[in-house]
């Protein structure tokens, strides 16, 4: 699928707003706090339903406004059109008015959107991914999952309400007001809930595994010195500890729900101690080394960003390619993401960009903000697609031949 027009109302900064990208690259320009940012969030909002940025849904509502609309309309290789409706309601909202996903016109759940529309977010902060705290490793490889299945998005929603409510009767256990043997209920639904997600993202990371070698090779290449030198090794940090001395192996969720049960005996004690649940996937983590080092501690600036784009155009194949779905109970059809780069540039040298943008393009339609026009690598700063933002309006340049 391809993004033929994106269209807001009350959305954020524009009162009214129509982008129409291009099938290869399209750049947003304008200075900083203008409302480029906005355009890539309100698709990024469509397609996964929820927001990089904003707390709460009615922060996206233009102030004043009683609700907010996005509209995508889509095309595939074959002309067919889709569109896409999201309706978000503000702060002053009547009770008419509700958050409400359309598809062709029909209901639906931001669930079921991937089988329409991916999309893959690239922002400054995650330069940092590296070397920022395990949630960011771990939103990443949530961000794979929860638009290439359906059963681990489910599972995540249910794990954070699940952890929630152990942690309450764990912080009640410790003020005597409730039994240990109340946690069983909750043990269950964690080890259940929880071993399905961890064998989902030990998968991705094999998955990703398999593609980072080579896409790493690319972005490093021509680079002085050892900037790229090396092999780049994925492994999923779990919580089970020696519960799991397999963790480096592909396993089906079945195969580690006795080794989360014996983890979380383990820590039962200590949990209750300190009212929180120590073992799950959400203390996972995502190590990577090059050339057999942890390149948080040792690999510099320059192999870090090299690095952390090969994992971005990783997770752009992963989006592209063919996969089973459990629900459908065959292979869906290979769908290009639309790939988001929100002010990337400013944050790489030149030779770096060119080829990562490169790269990119191959993989899907590009949509990029940018403060500063001279950073676009050169070869693109002619006949390409500039839509101009300033205070709230958006408007297409002219091109220069």
């Amino acid at each position: 699928m391809r993004l033929t027009r994106l269209s807001l109302e009350q959305y954020r900064s524009y009162a009214a707003a129509e982008l129409h990208p291009d099938p290869g690259l399209t750049i947003i320009a304008g200075p900083n706090g203008a409302g480029k940012t906005n355009l890539l969030e309100a698709i990024w909002v469509a397609v996964t339903g929820r927001s990089n940025r904003a707390a709460a849904d009615h922060e996206l509502v233009r102030h004043g406004a009683p609700w907010a609309r996005i509209r995508l309309d889509l095309s595939d290789e074959h002309l067919n059109p889709s569109r896409v409706e999201l309706v978000v309601p503000g702060v002053e909202a009547g009770p008419e008015v509700r958050k409400r996903l359309l598809v062709n016109g029909l209901s639906r759940r931001p669930s079921s959107l991937t089988e329409t529309v991916r999309a893959v977010l690239f922002r400054p902060e995650e330069m940092l991914l590296l070397v920022g705290p395990p949630s960011d490793r771990r939103r990443f490889l949530d961000g794979i999952l929860t638009q290439s299945d359906r059963r681990a998005a489910r599972d995540l929603v249910d794990l954070a309400r699940v952890v929630a409510q152990r942690n309450a009767l764990l912080r009640a256990i410790r003020a005597d007001e409730a039994q240990p043997a109340q946690l069983d209920f909750w043990d269950e639904q964690l080890v259940t809930i929880g071993s399905r997600l961890m064998a989902a993202r030990v998968a991705v990371v094999a998955r990703l595994a398999e593609r980072i070698g080579a896409l790493h090779a690319a972005v490093a290449a021509g680079d002085e010195g050892d900037e790229g030198a090396g092999e780049v090794r994925l492994e999923y940090l779990d919580s089970l500890r020696d519960a799991w001395p397999e963790r480096a192996s592909m396993a089906a969720a079945g195969e580690l729900e006795g080794p989360f049960r014996t983890r979380l005996a383990e820590v039962r004690q200590k949990e209750i101690w300190n009212g929180s649940t120590l073992v799950g996937p959400h203390r996972d983590d995502l190590r990577v080394e090059l050339a057999g080092r942890d390149v948080a501690s040792h690999a510099s600036r320059g192999q870090q960003r090299t690095i952390i784009l090969a994992l971005k155009l990783a997770e752009t194949e992963l989006l592209a390619a063919d996969r089973n779905s459990a629900d459908t109970g065959g292979a869906d059809e290979t769908a290009q993401p639309v790939v988001l780069l929100d002010d990337v540039f400013s944050e790489l040298d030149a030779e770096r960009a060119a080829r990562a943008l490169e790269l990119l393009m191959q993989r899907g339609q590009v949509l990029v903000t940018m403060a500063d026009l001279s950073t676009l690598p050169k070869r693109h700063r002619h006949s390409v697609a500039v839509w101009q933002v300033d205070a709230g309006q958006l408007r297409l340049a002219p091109r220069v031949a």
